[in-house]
């Protein structure tokens, strides 16, 4: 009786311990299992704690016990048990959204015998309850392999390329950090930066994922964030290299068609490429407070530079009032400037309270901001014309978690995200070094080869995104076969946007005057709930769930729309444009509709051998339209042509996208050290915004304009095989393969209207999209050798060609061939490959670690082809230069460059040389 009740007095005070503290989090793992004793009785009551953490549980009458909400982490379970000998088992690892399973046998405990049993877990190849497609990446493996940023290992995942997911276009994925949706809604990218350092855990879901996450079409990528915890850590990391091209004449003089001239060995710098970043974290309070903060500067002078032969004072006007190149020969110096330079500086902060009562508040905030241009290779000779681009980011999370009891767990979090882009040439708008913007569309085409050879870029453009977020999570392991997850969330985004010129007069005049093209300040609103039943049946994995979806753009649409230009012509005309211009219903619009829909999503998971699983998942997917395109043309300003099509114009009323997953896969265990899995996968594609419906008319003209509806389609089908192999404890390898078809009508919202404000034919018909790479493979291999204590790691890419559309006409001397019929993306280019390297070494220095690495990127400086001259399908040479040839009056060179192509190809080889120390 007495150990009777002590075992009860155990159990009573571990389930107590258990909900005094609280790591839970709706971005969580879920640890479970069964305690017997050696006769395979179950034993209750007995206390299982996740060392360092102060969580726990105790088992109940049949032996069993569940912890849920784990952060994704390595930990070591403890089990006790009066009478009975303890037993530690280390290195558990959990995973987001996964159970993972750890069974003990406890002995009783002869009086003689005292201490504990040690054992070692070990990370199953086969993960048993994963229903769809999913890969985990922890951060230290992120922080092992040659990879730049987190987003490189999202491109080395199945079925990823080039960022489309599973053939999908790109701005269909859901980016989430710490269990918040943070994509950009204004263009689907990543609302902020997120470095290397910051990641706990990386999780990329290609299938069908479940009903608590939404707004995407074709994957999510959920990261969970490093805390801090009672042990102090300290890290930097510092690289620095540059652009080792082997190219012959690289570093000569610029006729002798070198691709990246500038970039060759005997000019290799080290401070092309600058790294410095830094993690620090730890306890304020011991048990209680926590920190972790990290920062990064990183800076590429890049590798596509352009000459500068012309000045942006080059073109003006001559006797007579017309314009030209007034030097032929360039009064710019010749000097190699970059194309596409890069800055980044971000940073990470975030606070971790734990309170009595089973209560946690954590506090996050990470910023970034990005400096940059991009290449625009018609100022390869006037590169002082380019446009700064710059990107700044903030997103900041509060969340209260409560847990309930072991079981029960519910969170609310509040988040702000702000993500501020803009362009221009010059800061101020008004700088008096804007000239007439005549002079930038001017073209010397028989002198420079249709190179911009002077005026300035006289356009600037700037938009700020602005979410409010408000979340709550319910999680319960209602019984030991059932983990419900519910919750809501609201979201309200502010949109500010704003496209304007400077106007300068003919006569060169300082420029007073702003014309805005458009601006607009809109506030959407989202609402969303959901359902989601996690069932575990013995073997059996089964996730169910529905989701509710809620928008409204609370924006203005026209009554009337062949009518549009009744009020906004006359008003245009009359110079009344401007950030005041503000539309509202009245005769002319009307307010935009709202939108809702259910989305129904279901996997399963069973075993069918003793390493091998069966897993098959279908769900139905929403996503509103990128918000540019809702608000696209905002003043609707159409041309005065008389007829033809005289412009676009977004549409507020479009419908959310849909799209139809479906998989099915084996995952199967070959030995105890390999596994390999094959997946068969489908998307049916519906209502993606496109214009691919008849222009509309406008009454009483001949003139007609483009909108955009939900007119695109398309459909994907493929399959991934894969094979992961262990070699003793140092060597891990892994192989993917994915063979994928994806057609569409059209791969770009306004393609089918472009092309015919170009008056080019295109067949209407299902096409290869642009990113239809019908091969893709990966290879990673990963060394490490804890006898000198250093590795190396390499990461191989192949990837098939993807379509181009052939040139739509074929010069010829004295004339051109009549154009034809486009067969659209009816050619491949190349293939491509490539393979990156990076080694270390490390050092014990007085108990911390010093190490010394080198990462190569592009090892073998291959000359992918990203993109290819339409007449022959590669981006070597074209055959218009022979015949632009004939009547090229200017510099050769120019016209030499003009079929050169640095952007035609990915980057040249890197070489990066660093040291990381870790306390």
């Amino acid at each position: 009786m007495p150990r009777m009740i002590a075992r009860a007095a155990l159990a009573l005070a571990a389930a107590c311990f258990a909900l005094a503290a609280a790591p839970a989090m709706a971005q969580s793992g879920k640890i479970a299992g069964t305690v017997t004793d050696e006769t395979g009785m179950p034993l209750p009551g007995v206390n299982i704690i996740i060392e360092g953490t102060g969580t726990g549980a105790a088992t109940d009458i049949e032996g069993e016990y569940v912890i849920i909400g784990v952060r994704p982490d390595a930990y070591t379970l403890v089990f006790s048990y009066i009478g009975y000998q303890g037993q530690r088992v280390e290195d558990v690892r959990v995973r987001i959204d996964l159970t993972t399973t750890v069974d003990a046998v406890l002995r009783e405990e002869a009086l003689e015998v005292g201490g504990e049993v040690v054992v070692q877990a070990t990370r199953p190849l086969v993960e048993r309850d994963v229903t769809a497609t999913t890969a985990y990446v922890s951060g230290d493996e992120i922080r092992a392999i040659p990879v730049e940023n987190f987003n490189d290992v999202v491109e080395l995942q199945a079925g990823v390329v080039d960022g489309h997911f599973r053939g999908g276009r790109t701005g269909e994925v859901g980016y989430w950090i710490d269990g918040v949706p943070v994509t950009d809604v204004y263009d689907g990218g990543l609302a902020i930066e997120i470095e290397n350092a910051s990641v706990q855990e990386l999780q990329v879901v290609t299938g069908a994922f479940n009903a608590e996450y939404g707004q995407a079409l074709s994957g999510i990528v959920n990261v969970v964030t490093r805390d801090g915890s009672n042990d102090f850590e300290a890290s930097a990391n510092l690289f620095a290299g540059d652009y080792a091209t082997s190219e012959p004449g690289a570093d000569g003089p610029e006729g002798n068609r070198s691709i990246f001239p500038g970039t060759g060995l005997s000019e290799f710098s080290p401070s092309d490429v600058l790294n410095a970043e830094g993690s620090v974290a730890g306890p304020i309070l011991r048990d209680r407070l926590y920190f972790f903060t990290s920062g990064r500067f990183f800076r590429n002078d890049g590798h596509v530079l352009g000459r500068r032969v012309f000045t942006l004072d080059d073109v003006g006007v001559e006797e007579g009032g017309r314009l030209a190149l007034l030097d032929p020969g360039g009064s710019g110096d010749s000097s190699l400037v970059a194309l596409n330079p890069y800055e980044k500086y971000s940073g990470q902060a975030k606070l971790t309270l734990q309170l009595a009562g089973g209560m946690r508040i954590a506090g996050n905030i990470l910023a970034s901001r990005e400096e940059f241009r991009d290449t625009n290779y018609d100022l390869f000779f006037l590169p002082d014309a380019q446009r700064t681009r710059s990107r700044t980011a903030r997103t900041a999370f509060l969340k209260w978690t409560h847990l309930l009891s072991n079981r029960t767990f519910y969170e609310v979090a509040l988040n702000n995200n702000t993500s501020h882009y803009q362009d221009a040439l010059f800061d101020d708008p008004l700088d008096p070094r804007y000239l007439d913007p005549r002079f930038f569309g001017f073209r010397a085409n028989n002198q420079a080869s249709n190179f911009a050879v002077g005026g300035t870029d006289n356009g600037r453009f700037e938009r700020t995104t602005t979410t409010w977020l408000g979340k709550v999570d319910v999680q319960s392991q209602v019984t030991n076969t059932h983990l419900v997850k519910f919750g809501v969330e609201g979201r309200r985004h502010t949109l500010d946007f704003l496209d304007q010129f400077t106007f300068v007069d003919a006569d060169g005049n300082v420029p007073t005057q702003l014309i805005t093209n458009g601006s607009y300040t809109y506030h959407p609103a989202e609402f969303a709930a959901y359902l989601q039943d996690k069932i575990e049946l013995g073997g059996l994995v089964v996730n169910v769930g529905l989701r509710l979806d809620y928008f409204n753009a609370n924006g203005v649409v026209f009554r009337d729309p062949s009518d549009p230009n009744a009020l906004f012509l006359e008003r245009r005309l009359q110079g009344q444009q401007g950030p005041e211009f503000d539309f509202t219903p009245d005769e002319h619009f009307e307010a935009s509709s709202a939108s809702w829909q259910v989305s129904p999503r279901l996997g399963v998971a069973f075993p069918i051998s003793a390493g091998g699983v069966v897993h098959f998942s279908y769900g139905q997917f929403f996503q509103t339209p990128n918000f540019e395109l809702l608000y696209m043309n905002p003043y609707f300003v159409l041309g005065t042509a008389g007829s033809g099509l005289v412009g676009l114009i977004g549409n507020a009323n479009l419908r959310p996208e849909q799209t139809i997953n479906g998989e099915i896969g084996l995952k199967q265990q070959l030995t105890s050290s390999s596994a390999i899995e094959l997946t068969a996968y489908y998307r049916d594609i519906r209502n993606l915004a496109g214009t691919a419906t008849e222009p509309t008319i406008i009454r009483g003209t001949s003139a007609r304009y483009g909108r955009l509806v939900n007119s695109d389609f398309g459909m994907v089908r493929g399959f991934i095989i894969r094979f992961d192999q262990r070699l003793g404890n140092d060597f891990f390898a892994g192989v993917d393969y994915t063979f994928q078809v994806a057609r569409a009508n059209a791969s770009d919202p306004a393609q089918v209207y472009n092309a015919a404000a170009a008056r080019q034919q295109l067949e209407q018909q299902i096409v290869p999209t642009s990113w239809d790479q019908r091969h893709t493979a990966n290879a990673s291999l990963t060394y490490t050798n804890r006898r000198i204590n250093g590795g190396f790691g390499v990461v191989a890419s192949y990837g098939s060609g993807q379509p181009y559309t052939p040139a739509t006409t074929t010069r010829v001397t004295g004339g051109t061939i009549p154009p034809t019929v486009i067969p659209l993306n009816s050619e491949t280019r190349p293939s491509e490959f490539t393979l990156n390297l990076s080694a270390y070494k490390n050092f014990e220095i007085a108990g911390s670690e010093l190490q010394v690495f080198t990462k190569v990127d592009n090892l073998f400086d291959t000359r992918n082809e990203v993109d290819v001259f339409g007449d022959t399908g590669r981006a070597t040479y074209s055959l218009e230069q022979g015949i632009e040839a004939s009547s090229f009056i200017g510099n050769p060179l120019l016209l030499e460059r003009r079929y050169v192509r640095p952007d035609f190809f990915n980057e040249p080889r890197r070489v990066v040389v660093g040291l990381r120390f870790t306390l």
